[in-house]
């Protein structure tokens, strides 16, 4: 796993050029472009996320219509691609599968044709609509699975008492005279919290027995003490938090780097080489793609459901 701004000196590296010709924010830049081109066609499996809407949402979006009901739900921020809209009830059990997808004119056209009247749902803008909408009576929430994009390649935790209190190794300590260090994508330093941490051990081996981090201007007084068989030890720093795991920077770091050196290139005006490492990056992700087919056709027999009229 590379950091942020050790990826924008691999790249650089890559491109063999020094940071006067290519600065951090051109190739910040080009780590973004890259990102976002991949999402156009890249679908896999870490790209893949749910979002539930609650009973009570669901009974806020729906309305009636022309003598039926439906449901807006409006789309995540962060949606590429929608996967599949399902219900369930009260037990988690499937009620419908909003299976057909229709266009816009044909959704509102009570006259036109649908294979199933039961579960079927079109887009307008980021809204999915649905119909028939939310069965008060049998549907308990509705979930949307989709593709998404990721957070921001340098994206970190936020430095706070919480985070730190559900799992310090959010956090990164600062030192004494250490500084947090600069990010390459907005040129300035992370931010900074002072904490104070209390940690407890024990007296017999020394063990810790437990942390507590407080904010930096609470006083030491107001600090549990220890137990008799327990010495606290209680100190004070800045943090900053970790970066945020990414697929892109830390899983397949050669998709990241093919595109972000392709866009690279293109700035520094030699097409050739932009075109070269085009299409090694469009190979990557082909590839992926490739992948993530063979592992949802593993494992057993696909079957395909095709509803419609035939000929015998």
């Amino acid at each position: 796993m590379k950091t942020y701004n050790a990826f924008v000196s691999l790249i650089r590296e890559w491109a063999n050029r020094d940071e006067e010709v290519l600065s951090n924010t051109i190739v910040t830049d080009c780590m973004d472009y890259a990102v976002d081109k991949a999402y156009r066609t890249l679908r896999i499996q870490a790209l893949e996320s749910t979002v539930q809407y609650s009973s009570t949402e669901l009974a806020d979006y729906t309305t009636a219509e022309h003598g039926r009901t439906i449901t807006e739900l409006l789309a995540p921020s962060d949606l590429i691609e929608y996967i599949q809209i399902r219900s369930v009830d009260s037990n988690g059990v499937t009620q419908r599968v909003f299976n057909e997808k229709t266009d816009i004119r044909t959704f509102y056209d009570p006259y036109a044709e649908k294979y199933s009247g039961l579960a079927y749902w079109t887009r307008i803008g980021n809204t999915a609509v649905l119909s028939p909408g939310y069965k008060e009576n049998t549907e308990e929430s509705v979930y949307l699975h989709y593709y998404r994009k990721l957070e921001a390649l340098n994206e970190r935790y936020e430095p706070t008492v919480e985070n730190a209190n559900l799992d310090s190794s959010y956090l990164v300590e600062l030192g004494a005279g250490e500084t947090a260090p600069v990010d390459y994508k907005t040129g300035v330093a992370v931010d900074t919290v002072n904490l104070k941490k209390a940690v407890y051990t024990a007296n017999v081996n020394g063990a810790v027995v437990n942390v507590v981090f407080y904010d930096g201007s609470t006083p030491d007084g107001s600090i549990p003490a220890a137990d008799v068989s327990e010495t606290l030890t209680i100190t004070q720093a800045d943090y900053y938090g970790q970066l945020l795991p990414n697929w892109f920077r830390d899983d397949n770091q050669r998709v990241l780097l093919y595109g972000a050196l392709s866009e690279a290139f293109i700035y520094l005006n030699e097409p050739d080489t932009a075109q070269m490492y085009l299409q090694m990056y469009m190979a990557e992700i082909n590839a992926l793609n490739q992948d993530e087919n063979t592992k949802k056709a593993s494992g057993g027999n696909i079957q395909i459901n095709v509803n419609g009229y035939g000929l015998i």
